[in-house]
């Protein structure tokens, strides 16, 4: 009776006992097998050569906020790819009431997006203000990396892609920064000139030759030699603002799966145009203008692009600039050579 009593405490004490020993045991091993997965797994995940200026690239991004619809209806002769911070909602609303909008020249079809990234402060707020913007306007295109200054040639090759797929029938496209200036008509009427034939592998800009990489590193255009080895870049269009075909977007879109990415998005697509083996055309003198200019009407009814300003400013210089007279400006070009000679 003793001894039956004595096994029945015995086993009372000692099952708790193996239970906290075999549980003890199995963590012991899952944690070996999981720290061995995670190592593993960051070896196969974490890049070991990329250098941190290099976009990471090519990569599959997902569009987020997309028109695939918008050149479904009717063929535009002009698209104007509009590179903006996910955040600078004031920029795309000045744009919208200015120069980007699509009815603006009469008779010519024109279609207008703004290519974004992911905010890097990952808030709710914008992106809600984002998608809230895309079902109103419908002109918000949106992929999954980082909108940051060293990602700028991401969305140029987003923009890139959303022609090649879903608008390439358009005859041309405009490349532009979202704090630039940009006289449509001129563009339209004076440079492309929609009764001609569309032309095909053509790029025109301010043009740049004979320069390279910044190797210094306080530069905010920094390019490091194990980003771009070279001296010298390929001759390019400079990035604020330039015009090409839109057979061209394919072309650096597939090309661009084949080359290193550089931080320096107008040198890049100069180097996908240089391996395209694809030269620029030079534009007529003095048209596309990288700085800024003080404001006079009819000084830029003769321009394509001014930089540097703001969506305060050109809605406040937009009505004056609308109601230009041609003939006025002939006339006052006129009497400033005539009082020149005299």
């Amino acid at each position: 009776m003793k001894a039956t009593r004595l096994k029945q405490r015995l086993c009372i004490i000692c099952t708790p006992l193996l239970f906290m020993f075999g549980i003890f045991t199995l963590s012991v091993f899952m944690s070996a097998n999981t720290e061995e997965y995670i190592e593993r797994s960051t070896n196969q995940m974490m890049p070991t050569t990329r250098h941190p200026l290099i976009p990471p690239y090519p990569y599959e991004y997902r569009f987020i906020l997309n028109e695939p619809d918008k050149c479904r209806r009717e063929a535009p002769f002009l698209v104007i790819m509009i590179i903006v911070n996910s955040k600078d909602s004031a920029a795309r609303h000045a744009i919208r009431s200015t120069w980007g909008n699509e009815s603006s020249i009469p008779g010519v079809s024109m279609a207008r997006i703004f290519l974004t990234g992911i905010s890097p402060k990952l808030t709710n707020e914008i992106q809600t203000m984002l998608q809230e913007e895309s079902v109103t306007f419908k002109d918000i295109i949106q992929q999954d990396f980082l909108d940051t200054y060293n990602n700028l040639t991401l969305k140029t090759i987003m923009g890139m892609e959303w022609v090649a797929k879903y608008c390439p029938q358009a005859s041309y496209v405009m490349k532009i920064d979202s704090d630039m200036f940009l006289n449509v008509d001129f563009l339209v009427h004076k440079l492309l000139r929609p009764e001609l034939p569309v032309r095909t592998n053509y790029m025109s800009g301010y043009i740049i030759s004979n320069t390279g990489p910044l190797r210094r590193k306080a530069s905010k255009w920094y390019v490091p030699k194990e980003v771009y080895p070279k001296n010298k870049y390929p001759t390019y269009c400079s990035g604020p603002g330039y015009v090409f075909s839109g057979d061209v977007a394919k072309k650096i879109y597939d090309v661009a799966q084949t080359i290193q990415l550089i931080n320096m998005e107008d040198s890049f697509i100069g180097i996908c145009m240089d391996e395209l083996k694809i030269s620029l055309t030079k534009p007529p003198p003095r048209v596309f203008n990288g700085h800024k200019i003080k404001y006079n009407r009819c000084r830029f009814s003769s321009l394509i692009t001014v930089h540097h300003y703001s969506p305060q400013r050109l809605l406040e210089i937009w009505p004056d600039f609308q109601s230009r007279n041609d003939s006025e400006c002939i006339a006052n070009k006129w009497m400033v050579i005539w009082n020149w000679l005299w």
